[in-house]
């Protein structure tokens, strides 16, 4: 990738500083961070994720309270998961073998001045029953690989994980496979045993800070931007991607540049992807800029472009990476998907925090603001709140948050502008045109458990036939029924109904025993759909990965 030029220019800038690794997205250590930030009200960036080891560091230096039990061991796993930048953290006195586990958090490290290295297994096994849907066979996932970081000479953070993986997801995850040819989360896939899907992951980046305010981030992975349980920005439901992340975090702002190489349409069927040939690329340039405008309060502005066409070119003038990107789509004649926006977190007395986000496709004020309905009045909001201690319960936190989505929002005229990469939307799982409102409450009844429980209650709009009537943000808006006369949740209305509850024991660093039970579903005029699942899990250096869709 062209892109990699970019990342040599800014690798010269100046004498490069100490860096460190991110903690990967949905590892338990988010939920704590968020914790702190509404009870400090400290103004922690929590927007762009997965977020460094050495912020979490520095976070946990500002964290003066500690009410629980819960509390001291949350603060205690996140020092394990940042140790190499404490100072209070001892190594275990009997390592086995005098080798592996010197800290809980490695199953083998090494360290001395100049270089610094973790390794760790990845186990995931879990097997279920779906006690109503179509598949009689057991439901399971088999995850098994290994993931490295390390620092050298404090001053080039790297990492690396690869797994090799089968598993057989419940019908309703299927049927988006059936749709989409993807696998949500995952990328290229073959069939398993007939009803399963067998895939390697991988995921890798270089880490390099090149000044003290300045990160550079190569590499192959994914990112989530905004503080929700969803995200109608950028979410980690799709694959990863080829990517040049730069973080400026200087005062009061943080400015985050993400470059990544997407896939636009990939070829294959029930037996899996193809493998024969390269698949299509595009691009997408995002900025995202926030501002601590309050101790407690911070603004966000953000701005994508996805663009491509069938010579794959990249457009040398998105890799500006503080230039207004609708100016240059309009200079370049307006073919390519420009999102912009703004999301906000606003921290309310030490024990809530709101926050939202606007997703602006496209807008003609004359049109927003009548009553004919046109079809590219294309936004989308989000609105939740956060609860920790409710009721001055202590360790109970619940969350709720609305979504809305008009339909044609995502879509362009082709794969190549859609916002879209392998298949799968780049924001939201549910694509467009819906609406939908999450409830979840987590306990914490003892130190080690974390109990949690989640409502999805939505509303869809489904395509009909071949015409698009805004949910599948891959068919082009060309296939449209009507200009005008475009209400949300138009086409064949589908209702979903998902609950879905998660008991974690975690008996060992980042090693839980998980047990779940979900009861989703899903009913329209012409579809009736139900699952009723128990399961459990044994995961060890692999966040849960939520199929709450």
């Amino acid at each position: 990738m062209r892109i990699t030029l970019t990342l040599v220019l800014v690798l010269t800038l100046s004498e490069l500083s100490a860096q460190s690794t991110d903690i990967p997205l949905n590892s338990w250590a988010y939920p704590v961070l968020d914790e702190w930030d509404v009870k400090s009200e400290s103004g922690v960036f929590t927007e762009i994720k997965p977020i460094s080891r050495r912020y979490f560091a520095e976070k946990l230096k500002e964290t003066s309270w500690v009410e629980t039990k819960a509390d001291l061991f949350d603060k205690q796993y996140v020092l394990q998961e940042t140790h190499e930048f404490q100072d209070s953290v001892a190594a275990l006195p009997n390592p086995l073998f005098n080798t592996f586990f010197k800290y809980p958090a490695d199953f083998y490290s090494y360290s001395d001045k100049d270089f610094d290295l973790h390794v760790n297994p990845v186990v995931v096994l879990g097997a279920a029953k779906d006690q109503q849907g179509r598949l009689d066979e057991l439901l399971f996932e088999n995850y098994r690989g290994l993931e490295l970081r390390g620092t050298i000479d404090d001053k080039v953070s790297f990492y690396t994980m690869l797994t090799e993986n089968q598993a057989r997801y419940a019908d309703y995850v299927q049927d988006v496979t059936d749709t989409t040819i993807a696998v949500p989360y995952e990328g290229f896939w073959k069939q398993y045993e007939t009803t399963g899907v067998d895939f390697l992951r991988a995921q890798a980046y270089i880490d390099i800070n090149a000044t003290k305010h300045i990160s550079a981030q190569f590499g192959y992975g994914k990112h989530f931007i905004g503080d929700g349980r969803r995200s109608l920005i950028l979410s980690d439901v799709g694959n990863n991607y080829p990517y040049l992340r730069l973080n400026t975090r200087i005062w009061k702002i943080q400015y985050t540049n993400i470059f990544a190489q997407l896939v636009g349409e990939t070829q294959g069927g029930d037996f899996g992807l193809l493998g024969t040939g390269s698949f299509t690329k595009k691009y997408l340039a995002n900025h995202h800029l926030s501002v601590k405008v309050l101790p407690n309060l911070t603004v966000g502005l953000f701005e994508s472009v996805i663009y491509g066409d069938s010579t794959q070119n990249l457009k040398v003038e998105y890799l500006n990476p503080i230039i207004f990107y609708r100016s240059l789509e309009q200079q370049d004649g307006s073919s390519d998907n420009v999102l912009l926006g703004l999301d906000f977190k606003w921290n309310l007395f030490h024990t809530m925090s709101l926050y939202g986000q606007l997703v602006i496709d496209e807008l003609i004020v004359s049109e927003a603001f009548g009553d004919s309905g046109w079809w590219g009045n294309k936004q989308a909001f989000q609105l939740g709140a956060k609860y920790f201690d409710v009721l001055g319960i202590q360790d109970l936190n619940a969350q709720v948050e609305l979504n809305r989505v008009r339909p044609y929002v995502y879509t362009h005229e082709n794969n190549f502008t859609s916002y879209s990469h392998y298949n799968m939307a780049l924001a939201h799982p549910l694509g467009a045109n819906f609406q939908e409102v999450l409830l979840s409450l987590n306990y914490r009844p003892f130190t080690k458990w974390r109990v949690s429980a989640d409502v999805l209650l939505a509303s869809y709009g489904d395509d009909l036939g071949s015409a698009s009537y805004g949910r599948d943000i891959m068919k082009s808006y060309n296939r449209r029924p009507s200009d005008y006369g475009v209400d949300l949740l138009q086409g064949n209305k589908t209702d979903l109904t998902m609950i879905q509850g998660k008991v974690s024991y975690q008996f060992w660093h980042n090693a839980m025993i998980d047990l779940d039970a979900i009861y989703r579903t899903e009913t329209s005029e012409t579809t009736s759909k139900e699952n009723v699942i128990l399961g459990a899990t044994l995961r060890w250096n692999f966040p849960a990965r939520s199929y709450l869709f």
